[in-house]
């Protein structure tokens, strides 16, 4: 890691373990410096940062270049002086021309507002759907001992739909799979029958399907019979097109993680962004 000390203390502050997680993401052979830091300092000191970062995303067949801000945070004592909106400015003027849209994820919609981002409905999908007990075998990922097997699904990964599906080559989900339950890789399981991973949860007798990871993509009929449990319904947390066409749009709040867009390359179809490719 090569970005200031000071910089880490900010963020450490605002987002508890994130140096750790950092630190094994960059083990997986991914670089913190994909990242574009804005920063305001005083005396040496960084007191507010914004980081972007750039992705292709496509939409309706089509491939976009997408920026996405993220880690906004300002030390506490100098909040409500403006910094952070002084960021946010910065860098989409930065972007201009590089990215056709920015995209970010806040619990907090006004203040982007006043910025000329809007909020985006994302769904969630739901399909009423029986099954017993799948009878093919799951392995949970876990680090280190997976590393190697996350990069290879990762980098060889098929898209998920042709609806909207963010490229990811496993930057953005090695970030947001270890941060919370690490050594393991938060829901995800590998399938040496289909080498492919599934993540999901599950919740009684309801299936969360968050991401499908494979060089093809394994019929639902597939997926279903790798759960270990019964099943009466399932929630699509992706556009499902690629795997059925009777599940139904539902408007969801992921994780109280509104969407907001600055721009205009997300659609007319309803849409959500899988939960490991959020930043």
């Amino acid at each position: 890691m090569t970005l200031e000390q000071e910089h880490f203390d900010l963020l450490e502050d605002s987002f508890p373990g994130i140096v750790a997680n950092i630190e094994r993401y960059e083990a997986l052979g991914f670089s913190w410096n994909q990242s574009k830091p804005f920063v305001k300092k005083q005396g040496g000191e960084v007191l507010s940062h914004a980081g972007f970062l750039e992705f292709p995303m496509w939409v309706e067949g089509e491939k976009h270049q997408v920026g996405a801000l993220h880690a906004i945070c300002t030390q506490n004592t100098e909040r409500s002086r403006g910094l952070a909106t002084a960021l946010v400015k910065e860098a989409l003027e930065w972007a201009h021309g590089r990215v056709e849209s920015v995209i970010l994820f806040t619990e907090i919609p006004q203040f982007y507002e006043k910025l000329s981002f809007r909020p985006v409905q994302e769904c969630r999908f739901h399909l009423k759907e029986r099954r017993g007990k799948g009878s093919a075998a799951l392995t949970p990922l876990t680090f280190p001992k997976d590393n190697a097997l996350f990069i290879r699904m990762y980098q060889g990964r098929a898209p998920l739909s042709e609806r909207l599906w963010i490229e990811d080559r496993g930057a953005l989900a090695a970030f947001n799979s270890l941060f919370a339950t690490y050594p393991l890789y938060w829901s995800l399981h590998y399938s040496s029958q289909e080498d492919a991973i599934f993540s999901f949860a599950l919740e009684g007798k309801v299936l969360h399907l968050f991401d499908v990871v494979a060089e093809k993509i394994p019929s639902l009929d597939t997926i279903l019979d790798h759960m270990p449990a019964a099943i009466e319904e399932i929630y699509f947390y992706f556009s499902p097109d690629l795997l059925t066409k009777q599940a139904r749009a539902i408007p969801y709040l992921y994780d109280n993680g509104q969407l907001m867009l600055y721009g205009d390359t997300l659609g007319s179809e309803p849409f959500m962004i899988p939960p490991l490719s959020r930043c």
